[in-house]
């Protein structure tokens, strides 16, 4: 028996077509919703990701902060008023004892001779000792250990100075900054140009004839001139002039001040030989601007042959004086009137 033929008609054949579009046009709708909802699913996790790697870094920063800060503070209470008072009483024996330090073979890179410049003085008549530093920088930490002891030899600080740990590499050191300092034989003009912020803000500003001075001896030919406006920089009577530290403030980062104080006082420890020997070649710079007064520190031993190894400099001869010299010497006055008041 033989089947008879279904036949469809044109009506049913098109409503099947409009039928099968549908689905079509539905099954692309939710593969594309499908797409969407990926992307946004994809983007979702990379904002996340990347929130939680902000947040990281913004933690570890952070935490990196809070633990120096802390550090910092657990090394400045080492600061007794005796360590200070140490190192403004450094005998002349152990002085004697370190002598140079080993710094002659190194220290030629720093410390420069000012040729055919007048003897800078104070209003008083006095050499002028000029400073140019940093609170933040490690290398003016470092300097200023030097600094103290010997300008101690030569005058007194008023006040113990503020004890500080510099915001980059951590040195343990005291700040100039607002120094009253008196001597008969010097005047000392110290300029802590930024302070121990991180970054470090402006602290003191320089004088038009102080940043003309920097200008002249903080450059070339003195220094390099990828150090040329570097700190610390130091003038002492416009006769020698230092742009950085004598020695390696890394000797100095992570210890306390009663620990550094304890290694000044064995002269074979590198804390003592850096330090103290910067301080013996900048007594005998002093002296050779002070006419070798006071007698009882320009002649002690090793002075007399440190200063037949230090540059050479020419003192004042005839008017030969820049033109600064007058302005920084009422400049120097007015910040004595300002300690006094």
């Amino acid at each position: 028996m033989t089947k008879a033929k279904h036949t469809t008609s044109a009506a049913q054949r098109r409503e099947q077509e409009r039928v099968r579009r549908k689905q079509r046009d539905q099954n692309t709708k939710t593969r594309v919703s499908g797409r969407r909802r990926g992307q946004q699913h994809s983007t979702r996790n990379t904002l996340f990701v990347i929130g939680g790697i902000v947040v990281v870094l913004v933690l570890t920063v952070a935490g990196f902060i809070y633990f120096a800060e802390q550090q910092k503070s657990s090394i400045i209470k080492t600061a007794k008023p005796d360590v200070f008072k140490s190192l403004t009483t450094v005998s002349p024996d152990l002085l004697s004892s370190v002598n140079t330090g080993g710094l002659h073979s190194t220290i030629s890179s720093v410390l420069k001779p000012v040729k055919h410049a007048p003897l800078l003085k104070g209003p008083n008549g006095k050499p002028q000792v000029f400073y140019m530093g940093g609170e933040f920088c490690p290398y003016c930490g470092a300097q200023r250990w030097a600094m103290i002891i010997a300008l101690s030899k030569f005058g007194t600080f008023e006040r113990p100075l503020t004890p500080i740990v510099s915001s980059e590499s951590l040195v343990p050191t005291y700040s100039f900054y607002k120094t009253a300092y008196k001597s008969q034989y010097l005047d000392f003009v110290p300029i802590e140009v930024s302070d121990n912020q991180s970054p470090p803000k402006t602290q003191e500003s320089l004088s038009p004839e102080q940043q003309q001075l920097v200008k002249t001896y903080d450059a070339p030919p003195y220094t390099s001139a990828q150090s040329s406006g570097s700190y610390p920089f130091m003038s002492v009577g416009n006769q020698f002039v230092s742009a950085g530290s004598y020695f390696s403030p890394t000797l100095l980062t992570g210890h306390t001040y009663t620990d550094i104080i304890s290694q000044m006082k064995d002269p074979t420890t590198d804390i003592s030989r850096g330090m103290l020997g910067a301080a013996n070649y900048i007594i005998a710079q002093i002296c050779k601007t002070t006419s070798n007064q006071p007698d009882t520190v320009c002649t002690a031993d090793p002075i007399p042959s440190i200063q037949g190894k230090l540059p050479r400099a020419s003192l004042p001869t005839g008017h030969t004086a820049i033109a600064s010299i007058r302005s920084l010497q009422e400049l120097a006055w007015r910040r004595y009137q300002e300690i006094q008041a």
